[in-house]
């Protein structure tokens, strides 16, 4: 009875300091699996991270979950230190996972933890403590909003060191508990080599590193690339995506060299673009895997070999070889031979019919025709008639306005010869439209065309604004179909850190001078 008062007040003070919610239930199993007397102590609202392997079962009550961990610990000790029931939004929702080797405690919305014993009251602390110094960051960030009001410099310089300090949070986790590895979970806190196997958080972080001023890092990841990233290239698997180590790996170590003029990540570079530019075909045609397999639309596309012409033509620039950019160059003088509505490709261009999208499988390669032009010079006609052209199709067929008043980017369906029609989803994806549109109406020979441009990136950014303004968590989800932003007729209800949205505004605000931009992307 001592015992079980004491741990009411514990329960009840982490209540009171923390919010996570306790209670406790007897559970009688059938005879033979848990002693009548068992006693389950269940904590709502907290996670456990371990470091053992985790069992997920299905369709159990969370008496069930509790009873099975049990189980499970009285047959092997410390298999089974808590079982957590994961909240409605997780996947699988409301399954039972069984967890051995805990490590700390995390507080999570939605969740239940139940433990066959008492749960150790540091891990517990630690989940109060996390939670109270996360609540009085938030207020802290919170405070350095001022909307409707031009922020003054000082306020602005508050943000930039919140912002490196979210940075160097996220840099030194990785580096503790994932260096040289792809990612860190972020949730159990576990390294993880997904397919690309060559440390491809780092490389992205590089240009990240150097322009926040994080020089000693940018250095440390720099001498561990000189000395490993040779044999992870060497060892790629034939599933790995090219179009992702091209944006991500070759597209990193060019941007570190371009800052740093470090000649070793150029060195590198050399090592990606040749394994890269083997598998271009003599058509400019680039595959999506480097076992020259297709990605998810089961075709070749327009992102596959219309996104790695900067990357080539910044080598051939740098190295004085003109070959890097030959074969990939190409590919503009193929497309132009295919079949398109006013500019627009098909995504599976092969075909000459089907979805055509500024989304995945399309959006980048506009994206470049664009950059690309701006990177010759600004001399190569063919590429600004081809952005052009294709500004031009999106006004004609890809745009409409919504019940809300705001204005959607849907894609299109084409059969090849009639008109195409309309299919209302709209990709976050598509974001990327309102830097690519007033960046090129910021151009000289955009001069009659700039007034309606302008305005049409200005309506495609508050979509985008509202895609995130209107969920209840601030976060925008992967697409909105229907032009419905309650996603009652969205199947895709995630957040997959994109960073469209985001890069637009500051686009904006860079051309515009417009606040709100900045305010929203803060």
């Amino acid at each position: 009875q001592q015992q079980q008062q004491q741990q009411q007040q514990q329960h009840q003070q982490l209540n009171s300091s923390g919010g996570l919610g306790a209670k406790q239930t007897n559970q009688v199993g059938p005879a033979g699996e848990v002693p009548p007397s068992f006693t389950c102590t269940f904590r709502d609202g907290v996670d456990y991270v371990s470091s053992g392997p985790e069992d997920v079962v299905e369709k159990l009550s969370d008496e069930q979950c509790c009873k099975r961990c049990k189980s499970r610990n009285d047959a092997s000790p410390g298999s089974c230190m808590v079982g957590v029931i994961s909240a409605d939004y997780d996947k699988p929702p409301r399954a039972c996972w069984l967890k051995g080797r805990v490590m700390r405690a995390t507080a999570k919305e939605g969740v239940r933890a139940c433990w066959p014993s008492t749960p150790p009251q540091d891990l517990e602390g630690q989940a109060v403590t996390d939670m109270e110094e996360h609540q009085e960051r938030l207020k802290a960030v919170s405070a350095l909003s001022s909307p409707g009001v031009v922020p003054s410099h000082s306020i602005l310089l508050q943000r930039a060191e919140a912002i490196r300090a979210a940075t160097r949070h996220a840099w030194s986790a990785y580096v503790r508990l994932a260096w040289g590895k792809d990612e860190v979970k972020p949730v159990s806190s576990r390294a993880l080599d997904s397919v690309f196997g060559h440390a491809v958080t780092m490389v992205d972080a590089l240009s990240t590193l150097w322009i926040m001023g994080f020089k000693e890092e940018f250095q440390q990841a720099r001498e561990w690339l000189v000395i490993n990233l040779p044999g992870r290239l060497g060892k790629l698997v034939k599933r790995v995506s090219v179009f992702e180590t091209t944006i991500r790996t070759l597209g990193g170590l060019l941007s570190a060299y371009d800052l740093s003029r470090d000649s070793a990540f150029l060195d590198l570079a050399k090592m990606v673009g040749k394994k890269i530019r083997s598998l271009t075909s003599s058509a400019g045609v680039t595959p999506y895997t480097f076992g020259r397999g297709n990605g998810g639309s089961k075709c070749k596309t327009l992102t596959d070999s219309g996104t790695n012409q900067l990357e080539f033509r910044y080598l051939a620039r740098e190295t004085g070889d003109k070959s890097w950019s030959e074969s990939s160059d190409r590919f503009y003088d193929m497309i132009r031979g295919r079949p398109s509505v006013d500019g627009l490709w098909p995504n599976c261009w092969e075909s000459g019919k089907g979805r055509i999208t500024m989304g995945a499988d399309g959006d980048s390669f506009y994206e470049y025709l664009l950059k690309v032009w701006l990177f010759s010079g600004q001399t190569e006609d063919v590429l600004w008639d081809m952005y052009d052209r294709a500004v031009t199709g999106l006004e004609k067929h890809m745009l409409q306005k919504g019940p809300d008043g705001l204005t959607y980017v849907q894609e299109l369906s084409w059969t090849g010869e009639d008109a195409p029609k309309q299919v209302e989803d709209m990709e976050h994806l598509t974001c990327f439209l309102p830097a690519w549109l007033s960046l090129g109406a910021s151009m000289p020979r955009a001069n009659a065309t700039r007034k309606r441009r302008l305005a049409l990136a200005e309506s495609i950014a508050n979509t985008c604004w509202h895609m995130y303004h209107r969920q209840p968590t601030g976060l925008a989800p992967e697409r909105v179909q229907s032009m419905q932003m309650d996603l009652s007729k969205t199947d895709t209800r995630e957040y997959i850190l994109r960073p469209e949205a985001a890069e637009g505004w500051w686009y904006m605000h860079e051309l515009t001078g417009a606040p709100q931009y900045r305010e929203w992307g803060w």
